[in-house]
């Protein structure tokens, strides 16, 4: 059954454990109805190379069948009916499973001895939830997007003046065929700041019930003056305007422009935590080397770790002490201490490694600790 939620820590945990053969496929996918051939082909060219690799390297023919047949599997279920942005596809010949994810994923496909579970940590460790508000004199509407959903409506709570007429008690708004242009004695600047106003009351009044310490972002789009006028009145949240007239706009279209710029304001967020980890050198609270990192994350110590999903180091990781042992038939070292780090209550991000620019950043790992190490 294909999944529409991440994954949790334990489930991490045991995509990482060994298999004979593991086939990891990442594919980037459409949700619209004339893209799900495309979909599939994508998809089936990529477990078809990885088929082929294991037949190169003396596979033997009953586990090819079993993988095979697996795959059969996925590739006629009802998931290609259902697709989001992207798939991440984990096949053994005892095991498979299917994410459906609404953040973009690379095209990539592994064969080995574990799957490569780097894209769908960093699906997992980066936040992804965003709301937005589409906001025009015709109307507003509020959105959520989040880790496991693309861009949806947020049903309102309350009730709220619903386009600019409603909220300044007025009847002279046109029809949509004239864009909303508002008349009057008063001026229509007059009558948007208030309508501004309103609509500022009311997403704090609903965003207050979800995110009542506005830490989520809030996408704005709208067009002047209406996008500055609303900038100007919330000083609680990241306001994260889009310009442009939202009335046309499609659910998909929020949801890529929301997904396109989380990323960006993503690594913002990593540099400033990464600057405010490196405070913590001169007390013995930083991390940078993996020999150290893997002990940490074993005893508990690590409270933040980020990490350069892309490169793989492989070996494996002593779950009683922490020792790391490189091996090239051995799993990836930075997932796995990744989700030891989960497993024991830290923060884990992963990153690119251009996304980081603090001065205490290696290019590969750095951790910010509870407590020194002994």
């Amino acid at each position: 059954m294909p999944r529409y939620q991440l994954p949790d820590t334990a489930t991490l945990m045991r995509l990482g454990e060994p298999h004979e053969h593991a086939i990891t496929v990442y594919v980037e996918t459409s949700p619209v109805p004339d893209q799900r051939e495309k979909n599939l082909l994508t998809a089936k060219s990529a477990v078809d190379r990885a088929l082929r690799s294991i037949r190169e390297r003396g596979g033997r023919h009953a586990v090819e069948q079993q993988l095979r047949d697996r795959w059969t599997e996925i590739a006629e279920s009802d998931l290609w009916l259902r697709l989001s942005r992207s798939l991440a596809i984990f096949i053994a010949d005892d095991f498979h499973e299917v994410y459906v994810l609404p953040n973009a994923l690379q095209n990539q496909s592994q064969v080995g001895a574990y799957f490569d579970i780097g894209q769908l940590a960093r699906a997992v460790t980066s936040p992804q939830q965003a709301f937005a508000l589409t906001l025009s004199a015709n109307g507003w509407n509020l959105w959520r997007a989040t880790a496991s959903t693309r861009a949806e409506e947020l049903p309102l709570i309350g009730e709220y003046a619903t386009d600019a007429a409603d909220a300044t008690n007025r009847t002279t708004i046109r029809d949509r065929d004239h864009v909303g242009k508002l008349v009057g004695d008063e001026g229509k600047k007059v009558l948007l700041e208030t309508y501004a106003k309103r609509v500022a009351e009311a997403v704090e009044s609903e965003l207050g019930h979800s995110d009542p310490s506005a830490k989520t972002p809030l996408f704005l789009f709208a067009t002047d003056p209406l996008l500055d006028l609303y900038r100007g009145l919330d000083h609680k949240r990241q306001i994260v305007p889009v310009p442009g007239a939202p009335d046309s706009l499609r659910p998909d279209q929020i949801d890529d422009a929301i997904r396109e710029s989380l990323s960006t304001l993503n690594a913002q967020r990593t540099n400033r935590l990464v600057d405010d980890i490196g405070d913590g050198v001169a007390r013995g609270l930083v991390a940078t080397d993996l020999v150290d990192i893997g002990r940490a994350a074993v005893a508990g110590a690590v409270s933040t770790l980020v990490y350069d999903f892309t490169v793989d180091i492989l070996g494996r990781l002593d779950d009683a002490n922490g020792t790391i042992t490189y091996d090239d038939d051995g799993y990836d070292l930075l997932s796995r201490i990744a989700v030891t780090v989960l497993d024991r209550g830290g923060e884990v991000i992963a990153v690119r490694p251009e996304e980081v620019t603090a001065d205490i950043w290696t290019g590969t790992a750095v951790a910010g600790l509870r407590f020194p190490l002994s």
